[in-house]
């Protein structure tokens, strides 16, 4: 184990599901989803008194020790303490022979409460966690062993999910996900832009619906569908399978899904012939992902949404991790 008295900085991406969010909660349902870059970071450095969390956003810094790192289930900083134990378990068998002591610093533009943005904070907070634990104790661990690690700690704390949004942030760039099974790469051609509501929505809350079978097997047929346009990079194919894929949701979820925002942000953007939108994620508040095969009407549509307050953020897809 090689502990370094230098600081590690890790930036962590943010995610959208934009096909599959509420049938990728079921075993071996189907999503895709994208990472965006984000102003997210966790840093680690040397503490000379006892380890310490901290954040920029609302929340209490909390002190412990390494060597005893004790929280209940309530504490704020469940997802980021629960990540350190678990990855420094994975190497480490006693952690009681850790004599020095860290601080976590996390940074955060993605909001907090109810002014979260729905970049999927949390899932940011344990892969950024894992990440940066991971690099600045040297333990080596493998890409695939990190987001297993992840995925159990967000599964623990959270208490249910699908891991996608673990697998995309964890992975980078944008994923076709199994739920639990495979993570393959996808590359998508086309330039991304977020529309933002400023209306924050609790996913975990809304993937609580009950849902057809008939729902599920169609919601899977478009994500291959549109996985598929996007791998012969044909946008027209893929707006038309996105479409669908809103319509679907929209015929299935509940009043509500989708916000009086969302309808006029959604109605602007597809009015575009180069332009496909979706509500991203669980949808009820947040964000519309739009891909673009050009942007000569970007400028015109954004004047347009801020005469209903509503903002339009060129976004870039992440790297992969490694």
């Amino acid at each position: 184990m090689n502990i370094s008295n230098k600081s590690v900085t890790v930036r962590v991406p943010g995610k959208l599901f934009f096909a599959g969010e509420y049938a990728v909660t079921r075993p071996n349902g189907l999503a895709l989803v994208t990472t965006i870059e984000t102003d997210f970071a966790v840093r680690i450095s040397k503490s000379e008194g006892k380890s310490r969390l901290h954040t920029n956003v609302n929340l209490h810094d909390f002190e412990f020790t390494l060597s005893h790192i004790s929280f209940d289930k309530e504490n704020a900083w469940n997802f980021a303490l629960t990540a350190l134990l678990k990855t420094l378990s994975a190497q480490i068998r006693n952690l009681s022979a850790l004599t020095e002591e860290i601080c976590v610093e996390i940074q955060s533009e993605m909001g907090f409460g109810e002014q979260k943005k729905g970049y999927g904070s949390s899932a940011s907070v344990v892969c950024g966690m894992v990440n940066a634990v991971n690099e600045y104790f040297g333990l080596e661990l493998a890409l695939e062993e990190r987001f297993e690690i992840a995925a159990a700690t967000h599964f623990e704390v959270q208490g249910s999910g699908s891991m996608g949004d673990i697998a995309a942030i964890m992975y980078g760039g944008s994923v076709f996900y199994q739920n639990h099974h495979r993570i393959i790469p996808v590359e998508i051609p086309w330039k991304t832009y977020v529309l933002q509501t400023g209306k924050s929505a609790k996913t975990s809350e809304k993937l609580k619906i009950e849902l057809s079978e008939d729902f599920f097997v169609a919601s899977d047929e478009l994500v291959i569908e549109i996985a598929t346009a996007i791998d012969i990079n044909d946008f027209e194919l893929f707006k038309e399978k996105l479409l669908e894929n809103q319509l679907l949701l929209l015929k299935n979820i509940p009043d509500g899904y989708m916000t009086y925002k969302l309808s006029v942000g959604l109605n602007l953007v597809n009015s575009h012939p180069e332009l496909a939108g979706k509500i991203s994620g669980a949808g009820f508040g947040e964000n519309i992902i739009i891909f673009a095969k050009s942007d000569e009407n970007i400028d015109k549509l954004r004047e347009r949404l801020k005469n209903y307050e509503i903002e339009l953020i060129e976004s870039k897809i992440s790297m992969r991790n490694k």
